[in-house]
């Protein structure tokens, strides 16, 4: 085991691994998976499309992700979740045909690489009550749909914020690295997660096999299942212009305009070289809590190389589309820090947006609620996974649509 796991993990884990280490090396089955699920479903109608994508990640678990109890119990537990939300979303629209009907209109997407203050636009857009982000509590916990007149008195907010509190014991250094929280704005890899094709599975464990396979898919399915939840979530819930985020989009801008034409989508950018120092240590604090093995090496060059791959993708899709090119508005991380509301101005202005001045007040008031760090700073470098300047500016080298500025700052020095 590395020693950036044994800093990370907390005595009491490692000690509840070390003696329940036989029933983690039981393999997690899809048979087993699916027969909880329909128990505390009610239900074994868990739709389609998904199961190849769930039998390739857990041959993946089974395999290759060294899980230690924590892991193998924590992976069970959330499989079945996702399962048994299946479930339920299918009862739902049996019981709710309005639901099918429910159209998603123009959504507004945050994507770029990790670690570009993409998660800082996300909340400081979602202060704009016009706007309606994916809230954490109602992705984890769809079913019922939820109700706008009791979507901020929820009782699942509270159990939500419980299941929360679970990865801050057993990871406590990633709130300095990604907030969480019930009430916060979600991003949509937890969302594509329930479809089984979804890059969270391999943020958190080490599932390459699983993430090759996704690698070659061409996503339509996923971003099918993610309106349906949409739709789930919009029926009876708040109203307003979906806002939407994550990374995980730059693989997948076909299929995203494929279900959803009327889409408006931000990139945010930052220097090549510091997004794959932080990447790579947001994947370590997470495995560490969940494997006996984390090799560093692997983890650097396996997350370069992969948001690598997410940044040459996104490069080709502008270019085979340049009819979308009003559609796409690139954001560069430097000028996003020095000042947010000029960024949040400029992305309104460009979409067509009115900023109202609820919403610029909210911003600012979040924006001063909010100072940067305020969970500790995040601290990394290339060096602890054995990347160096070179290796990265090789992965990120196709920045011909990057507008000016944007391709400079991906291939700045790193400062720190």
């Amino acid at each position: 085991m590395s020693r950036i796991a044994e800093q990370y993990r907390p005595l009491a884990l490692r000690a509840a691994n070390f003696l329940g280490r036989t029933l983690a090396t039981r393999p997690l089955t899809a048979d087993s998976l699916m027969r909880a699920a329909a128990h505390r479903a009610q239900s074994d109608d868990f739709g389609t499309g998904f199961e190849i994508g769930l039998a390739r990640l857990l041959d993946a678990l089974n395999r290759e992700a060294c899980l230690n109890l924590v892991g193998w119990l924590s992976a069970r537990i959330y499989l079945v979740r996702l399962l048994t939300n299946r479930a339920r979303l299918e009862a739902d629209r049996r019981r709710h045909p309005e639901i099918e009907s429910a159209r998603v209109r123009a959504p507004l997407v945050i994507t770029g690489l990790p670690r570009t203050g993409s998660t800082l636009l996300f909340e400081l857009l979602a202060q704009d009550p016009r706007l309606r982000a994916p809230i954490t509590w109602e992705v984890m916990l769809p079913s019922p749909p939820p109700r706008a007149a009791t979507f901020h008195q929820d009782r699942r907010i509270r159990r939500t914020q419980c299941m929360l509190n679970h990865v801050d014991r057993i990871a406590p250094r990633f709130k300095a690295i990604h907030p969480v929280g019930a009430t916060l704005p979600q991003e949509c890899i937890a969302i594509t997660a329930h479809a089984f094709q979804s890059i969270l599975f391999h943020t958190t464990h080490d599932v390459a096999s699983y993430q090759e396979w996704l690698n070659e898919q061409p996503l339509h399915g996923a971003y099918g299942y993610h309106r349906r939840f949409l739709q789930q979530l919009q029926a009876f819930g708040p109203k307003g212009r979906w806002l939407l985020k994550a990374p995980g989009h730059l693989f997948g801008l076909d299929a995203l305009f494929a279900v959803y034409p009327d889409a408006s989508v931000i990139v945010t950018c930052r220097d090549s070289a510091a997004v794959a120092g932080s990447v790579a240590s947001h994947c370590a604090s997470l495995r560490q809590a969940f494997s006996e093995q984390l090799n560093l090496h692997a983890i650097g060059r396996s997350w370069t190389d992969l948001w690598g791959l997410g940044w040459r993708r996104q490069a080709s899709f502008r270019r085979r589309r340049p009819e979308l090119d009003g559609r796409l508005l690139d954001v560069a991380y430097d000028e996003l820090i020095a000042d947010p509301m000029a960024q949040v101005a400029h992305i309104y202005r460009h979409f067509d947006i009115e900023l109202g001045d609820d919403a610029r007040q909210r911003m600012m008031a979040y924006l001063a609620a909010h100072p940067r760090h305020a969970h500790g700073r995040h601290k990394y470098c290339l060096e602890a996974f054995d990347l160096t300047e070179s290796y990265v500016r090789a992965q990120f080298a196709d920045t011909n649509r990057a507008p000016s500025g944007v391709a400079e700052s991906l291939a700045a020095p790193v400062l720190g």
